[in-house]
């Protein structure tokens, strides 16, 4: 006899209207895995010249793949696999479900960029910049080394971060970044990195342009200053060592000097 399945489900419902249902078919048989179907609806919004060119775009996965989407700039369904096919040429049929899909773009899109719209113009995050070179910048076996311009906790996301040496900007070739990454308060965060060999005298600069700055701000980094800093922790360690020794060397010397006390049992034996 086969096991009797108990289905739920759970719908969760975002702000910007990403639906989530998760399908969970209880099996009754002792032993068997539970398995879980996941059916997500994703609503996006486009904007370009904010509310002048505006496109939606709503996304439908099954597990972890799109199979099927409503785009407005074509106006119908467009199936993404196989699977999406029969949904498409459904729904494509349904001419008053397409102008309600096309009507989110202004009930949906429009309406909800002019409510936060406000918020996200008047928001200015400055970023936090600073240089660190690679663990590796100071080993004489390292021919090249690596610079990283941290820049963290700004927004909006728009940013322009450039490299110089020497008041020059860097070739392009030398420069990498990582993705933007989202902080989950609102902000970003993101490193740029310049591959370089090191020279005497150099003097190397990150320089950020962002919306909250009023002009571009710059940081500067030399190698001379960094390897000052590293052999003055040096010389500050030996000479604590030197200083350390004589007083731990006559507190020794104290020690063996001083007689050990006999316990009074051992005096009168």
């Amino acid at each position: 006899m086969a096991p009797a399945l108990n289905f739920g489900f759970l719908v969760v419902a975002g702000m910007m209207g990403l639906v989530v249902l998760v399908f969970l078919p209880e099996v009754e048989s002792a032993g068997q895995p539970r398995e879980h179907f996941l059916y997500q609806a994703k609503s996006e919004c486009h904007h370009r010249n904010g509310t002048e060119r505006v496109r939606f775009l709503e996304r439908y996965i099954y597990g972890r793949q799109e199979f099927v989407r409503f785009d407005s700039d074509r106006g119908e369904f467009e199936a993404v696999t196989t699977l999406g096919e029969p949904d498409a040429q459904y729904w494509n049929s349904q001419k008053d479900f397409l102008e309600y899909k096309q009507s989110e773009v202004d009930s949906f899109c429009r309406h909800n960029y002019e409510i936060v719209e406000p918020f996200l113009q008047a928001r200015k995050v400055q970023p936090q910049v600073k240089i660190t070179p690679s663990e590796d910048s100071f080993s004489s076996s390292s021919r090249h080394t690596l610079l990283i311009c941290d820049v963290a906790e700004f927004w909006p996301s728009a940013i322009k971060i450039t490299w110089f040496r020497n008041g020059k900007e860097e070739d392009e070739a030398k420069v990498f970044h990582t993705d933007l990454t989202r902080n989950g308060d609102w902000t970003f965060q993101i490193q740029v990195m310049l591959e370089t060999q090191l020279e005497h005298g150099d003097v190397y600069t990150c320089q950020v342009e962002h919306a909250s700055f009023p002009e571009p701000v710059t940081v500067q980094w030399e190698p001379d200053s960094s390897r000052s800093k590293m052999w003055t922790g040096v010389a500050g360690f030996v000479l604590g060592l030197v200083f350390l020794a004589p007083g731990l060397i006559l507190y020794v010397k104290t020690k063996k000097g001083q007689a050990i006390r006999q316990p009074p049992d051992a005096l009168m034996n």
